[in-house]
């Protein structure tokens, strides 16, 4: 296993490798609906609350690629399907960046622990990124929603239907840090360059420039590339 840090502003970004050893992992909802509720469920994403109470354990389940953002101080264990375990611990407000995984977790804190977990669905894509953000002031949800619409109708014009932008609003009142995701789904780079260096999305990024620029002031920005 390969834990990587990174700090960047008052935010900690961590990505965690742990390989699934080529057995297919059971759905964390399925096996543990106790712990893991979904808040959305749509084609590219679902977004789980999982909270553990102090001595709960899980079963040994997996995840898709994705991001977890953790509403409370934490401190956890975690085995892994090799029969590896390794403890983390952390702070409300901590984002990590999760590559495809198997593990079973268990809250060995003496406080009850919950996150948002957004696994990603959309398996074509080769890189995504992720804008976790509140709304500036100003700006509201449906002038964001109805904007990134032009850019994707932009962006199917020139013939990439499955690429694109998806809005999403966290839900429950225990997410002070960030309101709203913003994930952005490239088969490729080289695609990413093409799409942007058009003159259609430069037009309608144009239109929506001001705005934009007031959510990326403040937003928390993650980029991965699958890992084949």
């Amino acid at each position: 296993m390969r834990i990587f840090k990174f700090l960047s502003s008052n935010f900690l970004f961590v990505l965690l490798l742990i390989p699934l050893a080529g057995i297919k992992a059971q759905d964390a909802v399925k096996v543990d609906p106790e712990h893991y509720k979904v808040e959305v469920d749509n084609p590219q994403v679902r977004i789980l609350r999982i909270s553990y109470n102090p001595g709960e354990e899980s079963v040994m389940h997996g995840h898709p690629e994705g991001v977890a953002v953790f509403l409370t101080d934490h401190t956890a264990k975690m085995k892994t399907d090799d029969g590896k375990s390794f403890e983390m611990a952390g702070q409300k407000g901590d984002v990590m960046w999760l590559e495809k995984s198997k593990h079973q977790p268990s809250n060995i804190g003496d406080k009850p622990f919950e996150l948002i977990q957004i696994e990603l669905k959309n398996n074509i894509a080769g890189q995504k990124s992720l804008h976790l953000f509140e709304l500036p002031e100003g700006v509201t949800e449906r002038q964001l929603s109805d904007h990134l619409k032009e850019m994707n109708q932009a962006i199917r014009e020139e013939g990439y239907p499955q690429a694109g932008y998806h809005l999403y609003k966290l839900q429950g009142t225990n997410n002070e840090n960030y309101q709203y995701f913003l994930e952005g789904v490239w088969p490729d780079a080289a695609t990413y360059d093409k799409i942007h260096n058009s003159e259609k999305w430069k037009e309608i990024a144009e239109k929506g420039k001001e705005m934009i620029e007031k959510v990326r002031a403040s937003e928390l920005y993650l980029k991965a590339t699958r890992v084949e």
